[in-house]
């Protein structure tokens, strides 16, 4: 296969840091190349690439500690020394034309031996602000994608925007009036789509049970709560005398998300990059709830990215948290103005369509700079 292009990737460690990569891999395939997956051992993507036949290795790494345990350090110090050693080796290997990191912290250590090697580096960053691997690998590299615009201006001459890639799924998403049908909710009643995340959602759980008591008879709901949080969220809506309640249907995990979304009027939700991405996709009005313990305070950042442009409206835990989401509940419900408002909003917020930004990546790659 001589003059076949070969990309190394490193992602993994969540969702948000896997899907933009494998997203890519999935667009370079279609393009001719050849594609090699570095991860951190044991990660939680790996059976996704296995499905997809995808190769990967893995690197035996630990994110930089938050603590000042001096230990910590020193097992960080040696997990990526010796991370950064079978990186080179397996750039010597393999030999790729390009090398992207997508911000997990086996990136770090990849886009080093990269640079070490002479190899192009790209990054893609999704969140509103660059994660301290990111940040490092930014110096160095050819070019940063990003998912939103930034906070303030960083690596400039460097930087696209691309958007950050959602699930094929999201381009046929089904009607209103057919996403209700087929979850047996009202056509017509004010729905709130609520869901936290995999991570952090137990706050923001508690908060809509409340609200959804008070709002009884007013909205109609579709809560995710988590398979962690199940057992727990079910007995908070039987001693709130809500369980089956008309309209208020609670659920682990879900995979068609985009029906959720297209029941939906509204959605409460944390802000991480890939919600953002689709929210923006789907103009979907919104109250989002930033995750406080977010490295860098980046689903903050995520949110003002709609939230200051009017496309969303940002409520963060703290004092009177409850009543706060209650009141921003009962602001939709009484203006039904303001989700038309907000879906108006998205034009201007500057954030490219997910759909389109796997391609808009390999075109980065595919020209070598911005």
């Amino acid at each position: 296969m001589t003059g076949t292009k070969r990309a190394l990737i490193a992602s993994g460690g969540t969702g948000g840091h896997f899907y933009p990569g494998f997203a890519l891999a999935q667009e370079l395939r279609r393009r001719g190349w050849q594609t090699l997956f570095l991860v951190k051992k044991e990660d939680i993507a790996r059976p996704a690439l296995e499905e997809a036949d995808f190769p990967y290795a893995e690197l035996d790494m630990v994110s930089l500690p938050r603590s000042i345990n001096p230990l910590a350090h020193l097992v960080f110090l040696f997990k990526f020394a010796r991370s950064l050693l079978l990186a080179r080796r397996i750039m010597a290997d393999y030999r790729p034309d390009a090398v992207v990191g997508t911000g997990s912290y086996v990136a770090f250590p990849a886009a080093l031996a990269a640079r070490l090697a002479g190899i192009p580096v790209f990054i893609h960053e999704s969140n509103a602000k660059f994660g301290l691997g990111n940040r490092l690998a930014g110096f160095f590299c050819r070019a940063a994608a990003l998912g939103l615009p930034l906070e303030g201006a960083a690596f400039p001459g460097k930087t696209a925007l691309t958007g950050t890639p959602i699930r094929d799924a999201f381009a046929a998403a089904p009607d209103r009036a057919g996403a209700r049908a087929a979850l047996g909710l009202d056509p017509v009643k004010f729905t709130v789509l609520v869901f936290g995340g995999s991570q952090g959602a137990r706050r923001l759980n508690a908060a809509f049970i409340r609200a959804a008591h008070f709002l009884k008879g007013d909205i109609q709901a579709l809560h995710i709560c988590g398979r962690r949080d199940f057992d727990a969220v079910r007995t908070a809506y039987d001693e709130g005398g809500l369980t089956g309640a008309k309209g208020i249907k609670l659920f682990d995990y879900r995979e068609d998300m985009p029906e959720l979304y297209a029941a939906a009027d509204v959605v409460v939700a944390r802000s991480g990059a890939s919600t953002v991405a689709e929210l923006a996709h789907l103009r979907k009005p919104s109250v989002l709830v930033p995750l406080p313990s977010s490295a860098g305070g980046h689903q903050k950042a995520n949110a003002m990215a709609l939230a200051s442009r009017g496309a969303a409206e940002c409520v963060e835990e703290g004092p009177d948290f409850d009543s706060r989401l209650e009141a921003a509940l009962r602001r939709f419900l009484s203006e039904p103005e303001k989700a038309e408002a907000m879906r108006a909003r998205f034009e201007g917020a500057g954030i490219p369509d997910g759909l389109k930004a796997a391609a808009a990546l390999a075109d980065l790659l595919e020209r070598g700079k911005v």
